[in-house]
């Protein structure tokens, strides 16, 4: 019998791993990031079969801090696939993102749509898979936070013409904005940001940028800051104690 998809989450420092219907539950920790090698992933790969037992499938699943995101523009001159995947990674690079350094995803749209794209770093994702295939794990997917969040909470926000959903992860805020159910923006900020990356000045910003507060909302991997005035959606499952935990548990 195949095993259950386990649900690895990273985060910039942080991991945390769930597996559906585990009475165990999530667990989860800190990495060096700086580590060279591969110690720390190999260290957090043998940890996972002592607590889940052999460890099958599993699906990574990426903070939006360590993943770049862009949403271009389509140009009417670029209508082959070729094309629009080569406009893209030229708005790439002006990120610091090649083709070498990172997998770079598009969610291929319909004609004259915008394309959104994501890149996910290659060293990162290599490093874990070596140390998970080492301990009996096959990484069967890639995906950044994003992705099973519009999945799951994206479709109850279609019906309005600009939303914004918000979310708390271990590295910092992720902010996806919509118009018209698509896909716009995605922003990431650091949970101490200054400046304009402030989260409540961040967020301040945000209501001015919609018609109405019932825009706003917040998916319950943590508690909303107290800048936060819009609506909460509840996360599948109990709150664990951390948001990685919470993400990691939730789509599982």
């Amino acid at each position: 019998m195949r095993r259950p998809l386990l649900n690895l989450y990273v985060a910039s420092a942080t991991w945390a791993a769930a597996r559906p219907g585990d009475t165990r539950g999530p667990i989860g920790g800190e990495y060096d990031a700086n580590a060279s090698g591969g110690a720390e992933w190999t260290r957090i790969a043998q940890a996972l079969p002592a607590h889940f037992g052999a460890i099958g499938p599993v699906r990574i699943v990426l903070s939006a801090r360590l993943c770049h995101f862009l949403v271009a523009p389509w140009v009417a001159d670029c209508f082959t696939g070729p094309s629009i995947r080569a406009s893209v990674l030229a708005m790439f690079e002006s990120q610091g993102v090649t083709d070498a350094s990172h997998r770079i995803e598009i969610d291929w749209p319909a004609y004259g749509r915008p394309v959104p794209a994501v890149a996910y770093p290659r060293s990162l994702v290599d490093t874990v898979r070596t140390a998970l295939e080492a301990s009996g794990g096959a990484i069967v997917s890639t995906v950044a936070s994003v992705v099973p969040v519009l999945r799951h909470h994206g479709r109850a926000l279609d019906a309005l013409p600009g939303a914004l959903l918000a979310y708390a992860e271990d590295d910092g805020i992720t902010g996806i904005t919509l118009e018209d159910g698509r896909l716009v923006q995605v922003e990431a900020l650091a949970s101490c940001g200054a400046g304009l990356g402030d989260v409540g000045l961040w967020l301040s910003r945000k209501r001015f940028a919609f018609a109405d507060d019932g825009a706003l909302h917040w998916l319950g991997s943590s508690p909303a800051p107290e800048a936060f005035a819009g609506r909460l959606l509840a996360l599948e499952g109990d709150v664990p104690t951390t948001p990685g935990h919470a993400l990691a548990a939730a789509w599982a």
